[in-house]
């Protein structure tokens, strides 16, 4: 990475990290998947931008963007299949502009996946094994009919994986970083997402639900009319 780079992504941790947004967010400016993804997607890397959140909730989210609905609805199928079993679909609207201030303000149409880290560096405790947070995860988080949880935690033996509940972001990072390594007085440590979703900021042009199929068995969560 050349100094001007280096630079760019300094400034861009610092303003975000000392801003009201929860946690601090890498952007990089071309869409850095995993290479196991469909081999469809390869082309519009370009056209795509990669967010790494981390502290609390480490995930990866792609921002994909397309220049025609032609495009879009080409790869509408292909990008349905990174879609874990049972995922919610999240829906936006250009029109309602978004508060998560770690994203962009949905002022165009684009497809986000949310999805877990990558690369996934091992995390442990110390004298515990070392977990990898990315797929394969293991039966033990699944529920009784298969699906992932969106989050999970290192166990408190410091050797398995468990399911965690997404909290209420605070005013404040300094607070919920502090709430995310200690709850109860017990060691706790970051949350990695493991359930990939994806959510359609919707035009009506380029995205325009009347012209697509919405997979079955999935919960659909429609902010479209929330700005928020």
């Amino acid at each position: 990475m050349g100094k001007k780079s280096t630079i760019i992504l300094f400034a861009v941790i610092t303003i975000l990290a000392s801003s009201f947004c929860f946690g601090i967010v890498i952007e990089s400016t071309t869409g850095r998947w995993p290479d196991s993804w469909p081999k469809e997607l390869e082309p519009y890397r370009r056209q795509a931008k990669t967010l790494e959140m981390t502290i609390p909730y480490s995930e990866n989210v792609y921002e994909i963007r397309f220049e025609n609905r032609e495009e879009f609805e080409k790869l509408w199928p292909i990008i349905l299949k990174l879609k874990d079993k049972k995922a919610p679909l999240r829906l936006r609207s250009i029109d309602k502009p978004i508060k998560d201030c770690r994203l962009s303000n949905s002022e165009k149409p684009v497809v986000r996946v949310f999805s877990h880290v990558y690369p996934a560096w091992p995390s442990r405790r110390p004298g515990s094994r070392t977990l990898r947070p990315a797929p394969p995860w293991p039966d033990s988080i699944k529920s009784s009919t298969g699906e992932l949880p969106e989050y999970v935690a290192i166990s408190e033996d410091g050797n398995a994986w468990i399911p965690v509940e997404k909290e209420k972001p605070r005013d404040f990072m300094w607070s919920l970083f502090i709430r995310s390594l200690v709850e109860e007085g017990k060691p706790r440590g970051p949350m990695y997402r493991a359930r990939t979703e994806i959510e359609l900021v919707v035009d009506g042009t380029i995205i325009d639900l009347n012209r697509i199929l919405l997979p079955p068995d999935t919960p659909i969560i429609d902010r479209r009319f929330q700005e928020k």
